[in-house]
């Protein structure tokens, strides 16, 4: 096992949101274990943006933690416009029209920001409103309006999602606006890029063209959100970086008893796959107004765990909620009791025939179960490397030395993954013997403790990592 402090596995992901988008707060939240700021393309403006970019990088040089910057597309969201006091509030067979005329909403009718998807929706149909907290029925439907019947009590507001339930309303992918969105994040300190209702692994794609014609290099989350997504989600784990569960969206397109099922079948394939997985979406949301959250949601906390995610994610909890550094302290707390209880030796099996370096990968791990490693310490100009051996699980922090804070950003949030900035060495030996003396400055080890360092050899020639070494200190 490790020497020294403890070390937080899994990481934590914090939405930036009035609440949380001061340096002092941020800080504090990054102190009790956030690991990456996200930033909601969806609500934020890019003078906001930018703001929120120099809050992050004033904490990065505080805390000297490398947090890492997501951003968030509004991909093709079936969205409510504004309301002329915000919102409107109805009772269980009030009716309200949905018009494609309607610019500021009333109680008798409100716009939306995809006129042409009610060409598509008929009679009959369920429109539900902000992850379904209100359902509606179609009971009406004109070429330019549609006339809904409310079948509960709640709330219609401003810029709310909506979803309609096994209705392809033929929006495009990436929007005008969403590639003027992906642009600005590529050339502005994006590290990651978490896709909207990814359905196809040509979305994927598709951004990632854009990425690179931005001269970007921002690693790509698709975020499965409907059912779609789900029948072709083993082409879009394998051209994507990483995925997110985003339970929101996906719980009102599937029947909500599957979802934990759905939940542990795609963060087992993302581990057999090699990618990285994130669990998202009301994790902690009695947050919002409570110091302390529910019974339900530490299990969830905890269950999200077990299944296997590198991260879980806080939403609302640290963009408007009342305790965003209690959110974070209570998370980092399950992640690390939780961790504590797993036996890492149960390793994820690949499928199929694996590479090189992922062979490597796997006698790292192996070096670390039966023999008595400390650390893993892996020099890494790309972060390929850390990530591979993260996704095994050994039962030690792996500690990868980046060339630069761009690479640390990118390793961030990989499970058990601890980041040190190095210079780029000039040969094997002096690199072992960097090794041998940041292990044993950051893990605070002894005389005779085993490493194991392991990357690619020729130095910045190797094109994967295909050596290991077991080093004494």
């Amino acid at each position: 096992m490790l020497l020294g402090d403890k070390v937080k596995k899994t990481k934590i992901i914090c939405s930036v949101g009035p609440a949380s988008d001061s340096v002092e707060v941020m800080n504090e939240m990054v102190k009790k274990g956030m690991d990456c700021a996200r930033i909601n393309l969806s609500h934020a403006t890019k003078e906001g943006i930018l703001k929120t970019i120099d809050v992050i990088r004033e904490v990065r040089k505080a805390s000297n933690v490398p947090v890492s910057i997501m951003y968030d597309t509004k991909g093709p969201e079936f969205r409510t416009l504004k309301f002329k006091h915000g919102g409107v509030t109805l009772q269980k067979d009030d009716t309200i029209k949905m018009s494609k005329s309607c610019i500021i909403g009333n109680e008798n009718e409100f716009g939306i920001n995809h006129n042409e998807a009610i060409d598509f929706i008929k009679k009959g149909d369920k429109i539900l409103i902000d992850n379904a907290l209100l359902e509606l029925e179609v009971i009406e439907k004109e070429d330019d309006f549609l006339v809904l019947k409310a079948l509960g009590e709640g709330k219609i507001q401003n810029n709310k999602t909506i979803n309609v339930p096994g209705v392809d309303l033929k929006l495009d992918f990436i929007s005008e606006v969403d590639k003027k969105d992906i642009t600005f994040a590529a050339k502005h300190a994006c590290d990651y890029l978490a896709l909207s209702f990814v359905n196809t692994k040509e979305d994927v794609i598709e951004a990632r063209k854009i990425i690179q014609e931005a001269g970007g290099d921002a690693l790509i989350i698709s975020k499965i959100e409907s059912r779609m997504a789900i029948e072709n989600i083993d082409e879009i784990i394998d051209e994507s970086d990483g995925v997110m569960v985003a339970r929101g969206d996906l719980g009102v397109e599937v029947s909500l008893e599957k979802l934990p099922m759905l939940q542990k079948n795609i963060i087992k394939k993302c581990r057999e796959k090699g990618k990285f997985a994130i669990v998202a979406t009301e994790m902690l949301a009695s947050m919002y107004e409570n110091p302390r959250p529910t019974r339900a949601e530490v299990s969830d906390v905890a269950n999200a765990i077990l299944d296997g995610t590198d991260c879980v994610m806080l939403s609302g909890e640290t963009t408007v909620g009342k305790y965003p550094i209690e959110s974070v302290v209570i998370m980092s707390r399950i992640c690390e009791y939780v961790e504590s209880t797993i036996d890492y030796t149960k390793h994820i099996a690949y499928k199929g025939t694996i590479g090189v370096s992922d062979t490597i990968a796997k006698l790292v791990v192996d070096a670390v179960e039966y023999s008595d490693i400390k650390a893993v310490v892996t020099p890494t100009l790309t972060g390929s490397s850390a990530r591979k051996i993260s996704n095994l699980r050994p039962n030690t922090t792996i500690l990868a030395c980046c060339p630069s804070n761009h690479i640390a950003e990118k390793v961030v949030l990989n499970f058990g993954v601890k980041t040190t900035i190095t210079k780029i060495y000039e040969n094997t030996d002096e690199m072992i013997e960097n090794s041998r003396k940041i292990a044993q400055k950051e893990f605070n080890l002894n005389k005779e403790d085993l490493i194991v360092v392991t990357g690619g050899f020729p130095l910045g020639k190797a094109e994967e990592t295909n050596d290991i070494r077991i080093v004494e200190i």
